[in-house]
């Protein structure tokens, strides 16, 4: 009797079998918390920074608002010739205002004359703040009813004491010498106790 032959590599090993459906449910199950919470975690990284940014945006942007209201309000609230105000560091007091001047005497006695025709502000200034602070003439300007602006002439003008730095409670004189074309209508003053930026207190001169 003749033995069967075996076959030359062994019995055939059974094949692979797949991930049955049920265990990709549930690897996909456990997967999807996780993806979800990476997804989150990458929102926040990238929005936070920007939160922050539109925060201190709003911020500034509110700040400006209220410099600029402010600014806003002292210009329209308007002052007459001889009324004490407040604006700054300072209490200002503009008294008198002479127009068609053809010269002015300096320091020296010399004679300046006008290009046009000077008009003369005479003010003082009081400083009211608990420190040393600086006055600066060429902060305080007419304005004529067209809406042009007039610095003062300096070499006309006696107001070196606003030059100087006033103490608490210490006051200064001047007289600003405003060189205009004859015939210009000054409307009213801005008179300015903070920086040059600012518009000022408007005084009326009519």
């Amino acid at each position: 009797m003749s033995t069967p032959q075996q076959p030359p590599f062994g019995p055939p090993v059974p094949p692979k079998q797949g991930m049955s459906t049920g265990k990709k449910v549930a690897l996909f199950g456990c997967a999807t918390p996780l993806l979800v919470l990476f997804l989150m975690v990458g929102c926040v990284a990238v929005l936070a920074p920007g939160g922050e940014e539109t925060a201190e945006n709003t911020d500034t942007e509110a700040a400006d608002a209220d410099a600029e209201a402010d600014g806003e309000e002292d210009n329209e609230q308007a002052h007459e010739l001889g009324e004490t105000f407040e604006h700054g560091s300072f209490e200002f007091t503009v008294h008198s205002i002479e127009e068609g001047v053809a010269g002015l005497e300096d320091e020296f006695g010399l004679t300046q004359e006008a290009r046009g025709e000077y008009i003369v502000v005479e003010l003082t200034a009081e400083n009211t703040s608990s420190s040393a602070e600086y006055l600066e003439g060429s902060n305080q300007v007419l304005m004529d009813t067209d809406g042009n602006m007039y610095e003062r002439d300096i070499s006309a003008s006696s107001d070196d004491s606003f030059m100087d730095q006033l103490n608490p409670g210490q006051a200064a004189e001047a007289t600003l010498a405003y060189d205009v074309t004859p015939g210009t209508e000054i409307d009213h003053m801005l008179v300015n106790g903070k920086t040059m930026v600012d518009d000022g207190v408007r005084v009326d001169l009519g």
